[in-house]
């Protein structure tokens, strides 16, 4: 086995799950578009960039992403938001379908983002009440049976024996007959109880989840020797071939209208106000930024990127704060993506950054596409889930930060900004 095939419906979900992968110890890949052979090995991470769609549609557009990866000695993992968002039943049967894979074991912890499952409900510090509940929404989305192990059966040992025993009672094995199993996690240990329960009773199914899970799986089989490794340990960083030139500007582009990107917004103008020296930020922190914001409004014309200051090494853009109840997601959220892509593209061109951070799948999908970016090689976890990668932009080597909107705490911006800034040297 050469390969881990990750199916994530949206370019952040590809990116923290590489990110992890990458950690644990398995080269990782990112990929825009359907590749052209030969690939490297390790971790592949695609998007059907589906989450946005209809249930049928996500489904279709799924399985023909992953039908066109007919990849010899893969291992396939169905990543999901660990904030249960999208279509996850409708396009879980469709991987299923197309591996035949006559069982799914499911499990959405992300214990680095303190994201985790108990009792079937999703559990997160950021979640609004009502929590969700797995197991009922994947019975509403998929037309598969759904089994669901509570924590305490996950912890109370022979979980292998527990696990065969639901599966057998939902009829796994029978021809045509899958099954969907929810298991319960909280932490790291939770989820490696989960893969050496799923390896020894039902080695044939496919997994799903966040990111969590697929770094557990990759700290399992980064050892193996069929499975190749990274070298070099956890995240020792390093450039790979030529390093690009040292980080004086930065271009961060915020598309997420969650309420953590915008608080990390503020944390970051609030420190850069007490102190403007014209450096990107350092170990010290707050007391060396220097930002130029633009918010990006419907109405916003590409020649408004004139007024960003150039003498300002940070360049911020960011869609406007959203109204209370507005959607964040959906046709409406993809055209406002694509008009600040559209800016952001710009901007770049007009001072091309040595350091790009993109907050927001459907944004950093749209910026890198207009940038001519095909695929993005991890070079090491910046933050749990938040990779730093190389692409080449204009025939150089650049570095991109990946970020999902609702990943962090209030001071994750302003802490990317000054661990990449200073991790080329």
């Amino acid at each position: 086995m050469r390969y881990l095939n990750i199916l994530a419906d949206d370019l952040t979900g590809a990116a923290d799950t590489a990110a992890r992968c990458h950690r644990f110890g398995l080269p990782a890949t990112i990929f825009l578009d359907i590749p052209e052979p030969p690939l490297p090995p390790g971790a592949l991470a695609f998007t059907s960039d589906s989450r946005h769609l209809p249930a049928a549609e996500a489904a279709r557009q799924a399985r023909d992403t992953a039908a066109s990866l007919s990849i010899l000695g893969a291992r396939w993992y169905k990543k999901i938001d660990s904030m249960l968002r999208g279509n996850i039943g409708s396009e879980l049967d469709a991987l299923m379908e197309l591996l035949d894979a006559p069982a799914a074991v499911v499990c959405p912890a992300f214990p680095a983002q303190r994201r985790g499952l108990r009792n079937g409900y999703l559990a997160a510090p950021e979640l609004r009440l009502p929590a969700v509940h797995l197991p009922s929404l994947l019975r509403e989305q998929s037309r598969h049976s759904v089994a669901a192990l509570s924590l305490e059966e996950a912890r109370g040992g022979e979980l292998a024996a527990r696990m065969g025993r639901a599966l057998c009672r939902m009829g796994a094995g029978i021809p045509r007959r899958r099954v969907v199993l929810v298991v319960d996690a909280l932490t790291d240990d939770d989820l490696h109880t989960v893969l050496q329960a799923q390896q020894e009773a039902l080695p044939e199914a496919l997994l799903c989840g966040s990111a969590g899970l697929a770094g557990a799986f990759a700290r399992r089989v980064g050892a193996l020797a069929e499975f190749p490794s990274r070298s070099g340990g956890r995240d020792a960083g390093g450039w790979k071939g030529e390093r690009p030139a040292q980080v004086r500007s930065a271009l961060l582009v915020v598309g997420s209208g969650s309420r953590s990107a915008h608080r990390q917004i503020a944390f970051l103008l609030h420190s850069e106000s007490n102190a403007r020296t014209g450096r990107l930020p350092s170990e010290s922190g707050a007391s060396q930024l220097a930002v130029s914001r633009m918010i990006v409004a419907p109405e916003t014309d590409v020649e408004a990127i004139a007024t960003l200051d150039p003498a300002r090494p940070i360049w911020l853009l960011q869609q406007p704060k959203p109204r209370p109840g507005a959607m964040l997601e959906g046709g409406g959220a993809r055209r406002r993506a694509d008009h600040l892509a559209r800016i952001s593209a710009a901007a770049f061109a007009g001072r091309p950054a040595d350091l790009l951070v993109l907050a927001g799948g459907d944004t950093a999908m749209r910026i890198l596409k207009r940038l001519g970016v095909e695929r993005l090689s991890v070079e090491r976890e910046l933050l749990p889930g938040m990779p730093l990668c190389r692409a080449e932009i204009g025939g150089r080597p650049t570095p991109v930060v990946i970020k999902p909107g609702n990943f962090g705490g209030d001071r994750t911006l302003m802490e990317l900004l000054s661990v990449a800034g200073r991790g080329q040297g």
